[in-house]
């Protein structure tokens, strides 16, 4: 842990704390290799491992995004979809499509405060997987298999400040709004949430009553972007 840790000097110690957890390491097919830390797995050239992505969208079938604290080691300050984190190599969370569910639950409560009896595992609609890497900057990387998953429910949120700075709902033309101020604006939007916004969110939002329904067992392979 010598080179880990002298890599996460001056970061927040909550932070610090989750870099130091187990993610799930897999190659372009998915399946599973290894695990290794999660600061191992974003550093330098980084390590493919197992992400997801939640999508909630309320009653009104509008989108709740949140905008990531300043703390965050990769990807600080920048809009990114309801709940994004990682699986980790534990109590079952390898386990494909079921344990990233069981991941996605615990974060909602961690990261979005939402009480664990609101949201099931079995309510979790998963959508599809998706393939990219993205650079945070020359330090730090994200090289992921991310599992997206969608659910129409309203749910009550208290945001760990830790990890959220603002939180909204937005239904498609204002989501479409905050996409157009990252071109001339001082707005940031997560790399994966722009992939899954430019592939995904229509069919998704177009669906929000049948999500069941426009699942695939694809493995989207995107690339590098910026």
């Amino acid at each position: 842990m010598a080179v880990e840790n002298s890599e996460l000097q001056g970061y927040d110690e909550s932070q610090i704390e989750m870099m130091e957890e187990n993610c799930i390491v897999v190659d372009a097919n998915d399946l599973i290799t290894g695990k290794d830390s999660k600061v191992n797995c974003h550093l330098n050239d980084g390590k493919l491992h197992r992400a997801f992505s939640v999508l909630i969208f309320n009653s009104n079938e509008k989108l709740l995004i949140q905008q990531r604290a300043d703390e965050k080691i990769t990807f600080p300050s920048i809009w990114a979809n309801s709940c994004c984190s990682h699986p980790l190599y534990q109590d079952g969370e390898e386990e494909d499509i079921k344990g990233a569910k069981k991941a996605a639950v615990r974060k909602l409560t961690q990261e979005l405060g939402i009480p664990p009896d609101e949201i099931q595992t079995e309510k979790l609609n998963f959508i599809t997987k998706m393939h990219y890497k993205a650079r945070a900057d020359q330090k730090w990387i994200e090289h992921e298999v991310d599992y997206i998953f969608a659910l129409k429910k309203d749910v009550n949120i208290n945001p760990n400040p830790n990890e959220i700075q603002k939180t909204r709902y937005v239904d498609e033309d204002e989501l479409d709004e905050l996409f157009n101020k990252s071109i001339t604006d001082d707005v940031k939007i997560g790399p994966w949430f722009r992939l899954i916004r430019d592939n995904f969110l229509s069919r998704i939002w177009a669906n929000l009553d049948n999500l069941e329904n426009i699942k695939d067992n694809e493995i989207h392979h995107m690339g590098e972007i910026k």
